[in-house]
């Protein structure tokens, strides 16, 4: 999977954590998790999503300026 990368990683997590905070107010139980357990796997992958990010550049990288994006 050439096209799966770090930034296509962090995006799938966005749509995920969309996904699972968008839905919070209706009934879990249809999916088979109560809404305390989708809080809180959603909660992990937004943990995932800053440790992807401080990982290559340390927490200071948090806030650093990012280089221009190269195109293909």
């Amino acid at each position: 999977m050439k096209w799966f990368n770090t930034n296509a990683a962090h995006n799938l997590i966005n749509v995920l954590i969309l996904l699972l905070t968008s839905l919070v107010g209706f009934d879990w139980t249809m999916f088979g998790i109560d809404a305390a357990l989708a809080l809180k796997i959603a909660g992990v992958l937004t943990l995932l999503k800053i440790l992807m990010n401080v990982v290559p550049d340390g927490v200071a990288g948090l806030v650093k300026k990012q280089p221009a994006v190269e195109g293909n």
